[in-house]
């Protein structure tokens, strides 16, 4: 099962591989968050509620019961950079093993790691074997030095632990974490689209993630504090109008398009009188998402600039999560990044109605695709996945193989 923990939402989904191999989804639940905030537990309650109810939906659906679980990890307290180290080899065993692709990835991943943070995942860009560099693999090269550079993602050691006890609370255990911009793109991004360049924005309710994908391999990953649930509160705030009412405005009447300043037409939406329709131009509703909008992705195109990839993504920019769902949202993104960008939804699988090929889906649909295909303990896309045992010990899922096994 892959359990999406959201600001706005909780989503679980129950997969079963067939003898082909492939995915077949049977179940999936969803359940309303009100105990997060910015992509953090702040109300342990409310949130295994949540996760009580989005899994009983899944298992009801599913009709079995699951007590494993693949959990997304996401938030505000995660932190990434870029680290190199080096190991030597010996003599008399010179020729570059599993093991010294683990020691040299664990050496460069333990550098600089305080003492109130663990490693959520680290993504190794590219190997070199002496002088030799951009190694993709370098098993079974021979060499007197091993060197990598990795991509180190770092969360709050609370901010984890909070996550892996509210799904004990919910009766269930954690077989493993998967960074949700990571298993959002399984769900979205193409091979070609990760192997030429693309970036990844996925749009949560607190937080909005980038994701930047050259080589088919992760290479810089980060986290924005800003989501749907802003532009929400905005609406809410310029309209005066409820909370949950100018959600459902967002989602059913939102655009950004450039005609939408030229629309005087209206919607009636209940209001604070007692449900009172009220009467909502769409110009005004467009103006203040546009802004809150124009601001995000102004915020993404200078996270993908100083990342220094900029130049190195001809494929774009894929926008997911539930906070992409706006009407002309990739058009306005596409004029302010300067690229091509598109919408992306999770792909065809089998068991998933098209009402869940969308992109709020995304994230839950990711994980148990990377369950499935790499198991809680190797991940093809990072190796992202985390044991839960010691501070050291949570990073011997990636540490097991840094790279996918050889076939026999």
């Amino acid at each position: 099962m892959g359990l999406d923990v959201g600001t706005t939402k909780t989503f679980a989904v129950i997969g079963q591989k067939q003898r082909s191999g492939t995915l077949h989804i049977i179940g999936m639940g969803t359940a309303p968050s009100y105990g997060l905030k910015g992509g953090q537990i702040v109300d342990i309650v409310l949130t295994v509620k949540a996760i009580d109810e989005a899994v009983h939906a899944a298992e009801n659906a599913a009709r079995l019961r699951v007590s494993n679980v693949i959990a997304g990890i996401a938030g505000g307290h995660l932190q990434s950079h870029s680290e190199r180290a080096d190991v030597r080899l010996s003599p008399n065993e010179n020729e570059v093993t599993d093991q010294h692709v683990n020691a040299v990835v664990r050496s460069a991943a333990m550098l600089s790691l305080p003492e109130d943070r663990d490693v959520v995942a680290v993504i190794p860009k590219m190997f070199a074997v002496d002088h030799l560099r951009d190694v993709p693999d370098p098993r079974g090269l021979v060499a007197r030095q091993l060197s990598v550079d990795v991509h180190v993602i770092t969360g709050a050691t609370n901010a984890i632990t909070n996550l892996e006890h509210c799904v004990e609370q919910a009766g269930l255990k954690t077989h493993g974490t998967v960074l949700q911009p990571l298993a959002s793109a399984h769900a979205c991004l193409t091979p070609e689209q990760r192997r030429e360049g693309v970036v990844l924005i996925d749009i949560g309710g607190g937080t909005t993630d980038v994701a930047i994908f050259v080589d088919d391999a992760c290479w810089h990953i980060a986290v924005i504090p800003f989501g749907g649930s802003m532009v929400t509160a905005d609406i809410a705030r310029g309209l005066r109008l409820p909370i949950k009412v100018a959600e459902a405005l967002k989602i059913q009447h939102g655009r950004v398009d450039p005609w939408v300043k030229h629309d005087e037409s209206t919607v009636e939406v209940p209001g604070f009188d007692h449900g009172a329709p009220v009467a909502v131009r769409r110009r005004d509703l467009g103006e203040v998402i546009t802004a809150r909008m124009e601001e995000l992705m102004g915020l993404v195109r200078d996270e993908v600039t100083n990342s220094g990839y900029f130049d190195v993504l001809p494929a774009g920019a894929v926008i997911t999560g539930g906070g992409s769902r706006i009407a002309g949202l990739s058009t306005l993104a596409s004029g302010i990044m300067e690229m091509p960008v598109s919408l992306g939804r999770p792909q065809a699988i089998s068991g998933i109605g098209e009402d869940h090929r969308e992109p709020e889906f995304s994230t839950g649909i990711g994980l148990v695709l990377t369950a499935a295909q790499t198991g809680p303990t190797n991940n093809m896309l990072s190796n992202a996945v985390r044991s839960q045992q010691s501070p050291l010990g949570r990073m011997s899922g990636w540490m097991r193989s840094a790279l996918s096994p050889r076939s026999p």
